[in-house]
């Protein structure tokens, strides 16, 4: 509905730019003129805004979303119709969503999958506590602002929590609908607690736990199967997140937290445990596992403390073993020192099956006694001489290289790591930390790319050590592609320093061939050396109004739509049989896609009925059941129209009218 850029909706909301089509509704970048804020305009495709079901559904959204209010929480500030266009106005969050952020990005590092989260958690628990299940939390609804926020939104499906809130149909995605929506369509808070514990599964691994080429296969498998622990697609993730992601994905909702507030006090007892060093670690898992699954059960998490390992028993968390470390044997060292002054005779010698003892008299002749004395002495004078400064050197070597001004460290890998974190393990061995901001395009904002020297460098106590903290990907603007070719806009993409994303093509009133529409084509700065999508017209959707409808339809066909459906109206314009026109079933509509074809049934001709001689309330009854407006001229009081008698109308009776024509009744 690009037609709406430009427009004032309800006299307030000046409409600036596409954020976002769906399959029902489409926001728009808005200024509210009044308030002079921008906001995010929510408007329903107008082939739904007829369906009085579905517009009773986006109001109900607008008055749910509107109960809550919280930092993690996208805030709804108004809903209204104005003419044709029936809108929702929420809060305008600048940034992206975690389904985009896990595409561009992959998954992320454990701990801060676990911060994710809990950002998301907190504003869930906001609304379990204000008695409302979101029913649909998918990575789709949480959007990431560019200053960090985490807004959790579209509560479209949203209900009122009761003790089981049913469905006649499975409503969310199916890959995160819990077993007892799959096998009864009953919900609880336990459900928005599931579909948490799958998107922190999916936040670790990138992938979702259950997959399939149908929608009744996955929802198959979540009725029937355990969701496997992260760590067996991923192996540096801790057994503690394992049971966790056990707990809130637990088959049966009462094995599971209670609400998300239940699971956002143990996440954060988590974090807190895993961030803390590893010297200081009493235990892995900080929250009460007995209503856990029994799947996590078994296994063992090794944990490195100092220079020996610490195995932790996960059927017994507080068991912990230490392995013994193999001795290696070392040869003592001797030194020969002569028992006595007596001459050693060569015979002596060869018999001899100990250590041999040379002296000066075997090789120079017979020395005095005295002079064998002496040069005992000197020669265990120089021993001990030698041996106190091998001690010396030693214990002056140990302090200096130990604790002392040569003390060695290895820089510890802090890619990743939040800058408090980086600063803190830094701190045991220097304070000379700067801190250096960089863009970076795999990093998150605020996080550390690196450090100078690298890690697993030896540094000395005291060394300065830069930092590098990422500023995110540089935002850039996109080059002007509208009215290129895809060659054209390959070139100019490739230039800029860009990657071609996706090339979809969709009906557009833009000329075939021609980019209509692009990430960044409204202005909005993106990631520098991103992969951008382009979005190429079809041309515009065929014109088949006035035609006959066998002739309509073949046109639709041979342009590659389908037609999903016929459907007859009333039509003062168009004769009956012709086509008045197309509504395409989603938007943007592509080659392949469904449109309901609308076929005249000519005017709605109505037969003026007799109402001389009836009450006015009878002939008022009588002319709204066939279409018509009646209009009452009387002096009656309105108590007695159910006695007075019209006596005249300006219709005749057997008149042919149009429904809706008025018709004047008169008792004078």
């Amino acid at each position: 509905m690009s037609s709406l850029i430009g427009q004032l909706v309800a006299n307030r909301y000046l409409v600036e730019s596409l954020v976002a089509r769906g399959g029902m509704a489409t926001v728009y970048l808005a200024r509210d003129q009044r308030l002079e804020r921008k906001v995010a305009l929510k408007v329903i495709h107008p082939h739904l805004a007829n369906d009085a079901s579905f517009q009773a559904k986006f109001v109900l959204e607008a008055k749910t979303a509107a109960q809550l209010s919280h930092p993690n929480l996208v805030n709804v500030f108004d809903q209204g119709t104005d003419g044709e266009i029936t809108y929702l106005v929420m809060e305008y969050v600048q940034g992206i969503t975690l389904r985009d952020a896990l595409k561009d990005y992959g998954p992320l590092p454990p701990v801060r999958a676990l911060e994710m989260l809990a950002q998301i958690l907190a504003g869930l628990a906001a609304a379990h506590k204000a008695g409302i299940l979101h029913r649909d939390l998918k990575p789709e609804n949480v959007l990431l602002a560019d200053d960090g926020r985490v807004k959790l939104g579209d509560f479209g499906l949203a209900r009122a929590i009761t003790a089981h809130t049913s469905s006649s149909s499975l409503v969310g995605t199916v890959a995160y609908l819990s077993p007892e929506l799959v096998t009864r369509g009953n919900a609880d808070a336990r459900s928005d607690v599931y579909a948490a514990g799958i998107m922190l599964f999916e936040l670790l691994t990138g992938k979702q736990p259950f997959e399939g080429e149908q929608a009744v296969q996955i929802a198959y498998q979540h009725a029937n199967s355990a969701v496997p622990a992260p760590s067996s697609l991923r192996g540096d993730i801790p057994i503690s997140i394992d049971k966790l992601v056990s707990w809130a994905t637990a088959k049966l909702a009462q094995d599971r937290p209670a609400d998300a507030s239940e699971l956002l006090t143990a996440t954060n007892r988590l974090i807190a445990t895993l961030k803390a060093p590893k010297t200081e670690r009493t235990t892995v898992l900080d929250f009460d596992t007995s209503q856990m699954s029994s799947t996590a059960a078994g296994a063992t998490e090794v944990i490195s403390r100092g220079d020996a390992t610490e195995l932790i028993s996960r059927s017994d968390p507080g068991a912990r073993v230490i392995p013994s470390i193999p001795t290696e044997e070392v040869s003592p060292v001797s030194f020969a020192t002569p028992v006595d002054a007596t001459p050693t005779t060569a015979s002596q010698r060869s018999g001899n099956s100990h250590t041999e003892v040379i002296s000066k008299l075997d090789l120079e002749g017979e020395l005095e006694p005295s002079e064998q004395v002496f040069g005992q002495r000197r020669v265990g004078l120089k021993l001990l001489i030698a041996t106190l400064l091998v001690i010396l050197l030693a214990s002056g070597a140990g302090w200096w290289f130990g604790s002392g001004p040569g003390a060695l460290s290895a820089i510890p890998q802090l890619t990743n790591r939040s800058v408090i974190s980086a600063e803190s393990q830094l701190s045991l061995f220097t304070d000379k930390v700067i801190l250096e901001n960089q863009n970076n395009s795999s990093i998150a904002k605020g996080l550390v790319i690196g450090t100078d020297p690298i890690a697993g460098s030896y540094v000395g106590k005291g060394s300065q050590i830069k930092v590098f903290v990422s500023l995110g990907p540089k935002m850039v603007a996109a080059p002007n592609l509208k009215s290129l070719n895809v060659a054209e806009a390959t070139a100019q993409l490739l230039a800029a320093g860009f990657k071609l994303g996706a090339v979809n093509s969709w009906f557009a009133s833009a000329p075939i061939g021609q980019v209509y529409d692009y990430q960044g084509s409204d202005g909005t700065l993106v990631a520098e050396g991103s992969a951008i999508s382009l979005s190429v017209s079809l041309g515009p959707i065929p014109v088949v109004s006035g035609i006959d409808q066998a002739i309509a339809v073949a046109a639709i066909q041979a342009t590659g739509l389908k037609v999903s459906s016929i459907e007859q109206q009333y039509s003062d314009t168009v004769a009956t049989g012709k086509a008045i026109g197309l509504v395409p079933t989603s938007q943007p509509l592509g080659t392949g896609g469904s449109v309901k074809l609308l076929v005249s049934k000519g005017p709605n001709i109505v037969i003026m009925p007799k109402v001389v001689g009836e009450t006015i309330l009878a002939a008022q009854t009588l002319l709204k059941s066939v279409g018509l407006v009646p209009v009452v001229n009387t002096d009656q009081l309105q108590a007695n129209w159910g006695i007075a008698k019209v006596k005249r109308s300006n219709v005749a009776v057997g008149t042919k009218l149009r429904a809706g024509d008025s018709v004047t009744i008169s008792t004078k």
